[in-house]
């Protein structure tokens, strides 16, 4: 049983590195090429979990070879562009001029009840909304709307908002985030003495965010909301 678990804790640590080395993407957004070798990296990794007496280099060199091949491949298609439009495919225009593309969507074996649920994902509800669509090499839809149906922003009035820059998580459950505050340009020492002012400490903080310009929103464990522009 002890060497069971000694195994199941080498492979999981094996392909939680191999996951990591080909990098981060939702399953939707895979490539064929990382579909695939996702596929048979979880198929190798069982092999030696299940069977004992599988040696473990088995599961491990395979796994390995693997994500080098997927590296390699990557390179290749980063390289090549021919390449990588053979093995990914191209984008495919689904919608022109607020139309469905009949034929693109036979191609793709897409229906329109598909295409307009991806609309909907993206508060679209209405072809005629829609100037552009197109369906990405990793299956997401991309819509570009019409003029008209373009929300208004400050700039067409004529109005300035002022940028604070993006809020950055500087504290998340109790527990200091190193790129948040990196991100925002502060330090633990500023944070804490801020909170040492609101009586709080970093133990009691649920979610804290800081942007650039120092605008803070505060969630503690009980529930409690501070928002405060330009405190820290």
């Amino acid at each position: 049983m002890l060497i069971c678990a000694i195994r199941t804790v080498l492979i999981y640590a094996l392909v939680m590195l191999s996951v990591r080395i080909m990098g981060k993407r939702q399953i939707s957004e895979l490539r064929p090429s990382e579909l695939v070798a996702a596929l048979l990296i979880s198929d190798l990794a069982a092999v030696p979990m299940q069977e004992t007496g599988t040696p473990l280099l088995y599961g491990i060199v395979p796994i390995c070879i693997l994500v080098a091949l997927e590296l390699i491949l990557s390179g290749v298609m980063l390289k090549f562009p021919a390449v990588s439009r053979l093995l990914s495919g191209n984008p495919v225009p689904v919608i022109v001029d607020g139309k469905p593309d009949v034929a693109a969507l036979k191609k793709l074996r897409l229906t329109v009840e598909d295409l307009m649920e991806a609309m909907r994902m993206q508060n679209v509800f209405c072809f005629d909304e829609v100037a552009y669509a197109v369906v990405e090499r990793g299956g997401c839809v991309t819509l570009y709307p019409r003029p008209a149906a373009k929300p208004v922003t400050c700039g067409d009035v004529g109005a300035v908002a002022p940028d604070t820059g993006m809020p950055a998580l500087v504290v998340s459950d109790g527990s200091f985030c190193p790129w948040g505050l990196a991100l925002c340009g502060r330090s633990e020492k500023a944070v804490r003495a801020f909170l040492k002012k609101q009586k709080l400490a970093v133990a009691a903080v649920f979610l804290m965010t800081v942007t650039p310009g120092g605008d803070v929103l505060l969630l503690t464990a009980d529930g409690k909301t501070l928002q405060r522009e330009g405190a820290l």
